[in-house]
């Protein structure tokens, strides 16, 4: 008889336990993707403006030609370059903080090359736009070798990366294509 109790109140609880965890999963929201096509202006902050104009990927022996950049390491790269522009909407000044925006894809991400940002472009990560000003700026991207599996990294100028600069409750992508 005492058995048959605790067996009871064993399923109770785990029958209580599910239900309260279904309860929770269904109130909070999932993630919204916001799919922002290759050449689109699109709000970002208030009263300012971002359009991906376009990209170019490097190797590290062009972007120590080009740029003068050098990386330090051995390890086999790819540096993507986002060329973006920022419009103001409005004719007060704005504040632009390009620190949110992150390269990615499915299962990957990575943040701007700060280093490299400095050298391509002469503003700061954040920069004030006068009003009705545009200003166009490179967002540079490190990709390594060793965080692809060979046969993504032989054509990884072929994947479908996205810009993205808000995640929740709506994501962005921004798309390179």
């Amino acid at each position: 008889m005492k058995k048959r109790i605790i067996i009871g109140a064993v399923i109770l609880l785990v029958v209580l336990y599910a239900f309260r965890v279904y309860k929770v999963n269904s109130e909070i929201r999932a993630v919204k993707e916001d799919i922002i096509p290759f050449g689109t202006e699109r709000e970002v902050s208030n009263s300012v403006n971002m359009k991906i104009n376009g990209y170019t990927v490097l190797s590290k022996e062009e972007a120590k030609e080009k740029y003068d950049y050098d990386l330090g390491m051995d390890e086999e790269v790819k540096i993507i370059l986002v060329n973006v522009t920022y419009f103001s909407k409005t004719n007060k000044s704005k504040t632009v903080d390009t620190r949110p925006n992150s390269i990615e894809k499915t299962g990957y991400s990575t943040a701007t090359e700060m280093e490299f940002y400095h050298i391509c472009n002469s503003l700061g990560l954040e920069f004030e736009l006068k009003g009705r000003e545009e200003k166009e700026i490179i967002l540079p991207y490190i990709l390594f070798k060793f965080q692809f599996k060979p046969n993504e990294w032989e054509k990884i100028e072929d994947k479908e990366f996205y810009i993205s600069n808000s995640r929740y409750p709506v994501k962005t992508k921004w798309m390179l294509k």
